[in-house]
């Protein structure tokens, strides 16, 4: 990677190392997608998991990979629980995710889930995530097997299973619900919301964050967008035939709303001085953007000045923790 890049892998983990404070302003409830309780096989086998945090493992693809779990403690009798996959950025441990995510958020911690972290594989110290579009993606499959494990160790609801990122991981969520949703319930990208045109299955649920001024994954689509990324990291210049170019937040979110059956056009309210918050009607499935007008590579409610000279600004006007868990505990019936 040139030494810009550098600059921005290393710059993105003290980033995600300093963003553990919340805050902001929430946005009134939304009417939601209403989704059935399916509880999942762990919840007829297993006894019931300890509450806490805890590293493991499994083997997925021939591959070992690794995940950080997090249990809540139990209130009352063995119910079926909701999932909230956190995704991490390009260069991020899995470790720092949820801090990120806002797990321990007051706005997390009003909602019963089982929090879980994946870690993409790594190149030297990079982790990163494949979260172009392609056939066999090895990582979307990580997911659908791990999935498969904690439905069947865990008693998950398998009608709530949500998922959120910045970044290359909120690149990861995208292609989650396009590859996953028969899988995915609800996902929520933040400065990395992308869609492909060969996403043909059920209408899912997204509500994406991004910057105007964001210069590591820009508004108009360049920068270190999924195709970018897997190309440097898995790649290395032999891209596969049919791989899409991404072409934008304005055009991806387009093409969510049309996949969701939306009208064409969103309507716009300010949320906030530089916030517009567009919402399009008559859906499928709810479909919703927060732009930071001047905004930069930052997970809104969690700025961090010193880094705004390589991520352009912060904001404190909305706080997207607080948005997320709102929405997606709005899927519920």
């Amino acid at each position: 990677m040139a030494g810009t890049g550098r600059m921005v892998v290393l710059a993105l983990v003290l980033l995600a190392a300093a963003c553990t404070g919340g805050g902001g302003r929430s946005a009134a409830p939304r009417s939601g997608t209403t989704v059935t309780t399916a509880p999942s096989p762990g919840c007829r086998t297993s006894a019931s998991e300890p509450p806490g945090t805890s590293e493991r493992t499994m083997v997925s693809g021939g591959v070992e990979r690794t995940y950080q779990l997090t249990i809540p403690p139990t209130r009352g009798a063995q119910r079926p629980l909701p999932v909230v996959l956190a995704l991490h950025a390009l260069s991020i441990s899995f470790r720092l995710t949820p801090g990120l995510a806002g797990f321990g958020d007051e706005a997390a911690a009003r909602h019963d889930f089982i929090g879980v972290a994946p870690s993409g594989l790594v190149d030297g110290a990079t982790p990163y995530w494949i979260a172009a579009p392609v056939e066999g993606n090895r990582d979307v499959r990580f997911i659908a097997d791990l999935l498969t494990q904690l439905e069947d160790q865990l008693c998950v609801d398998t009608g709530r299973i949500y998922a959120t990122g910045m970044s290359n991981g909120g690149q990861m969520s995208s292609v989650l619900a396009c590859q996953l949703p028969e899988e995915v319930t609800a996902v929520a990208p933040v400065a990395g919301v992308e869609f492909s045109e060969g996403c043909r299955g059920r209408p899912v649920p997204v509500l994406a964050f991004h910057g105007t001024a964001d210069p590591i994954v820009t508004y108009e689509g360049g920068g270190l967008n999924a195709r970018a990324i897997a190309d440097t990291y898995a790649w290395h210049g032999d891209v596969p035939d049919g791989v899409p170019e991404h072409h934008g937040v304005d055009a991806a979110m387009r093409t969510w709303a049309a996949h969701n059956g939306c009208d064409g056009e969103p309507v716009e309210e300010r949320a906030a001085p530089h916030v517009v918050h567009r919402t399009w009607r008559h859906c499928e499935a709810d479909t919703e953007l927060y732009v930071v007008e001047g905004g930069g590579h930052a997970w809104p409610g969690k700025p961090v000045p010193q880094f705004e000279a390589t991520f352009g600004p912060g904001t404190t006007e909305i706080d997207a923790t607080t948005l997320i868990f709102e929405f997606f505990f709005a899927q519920d019936g």
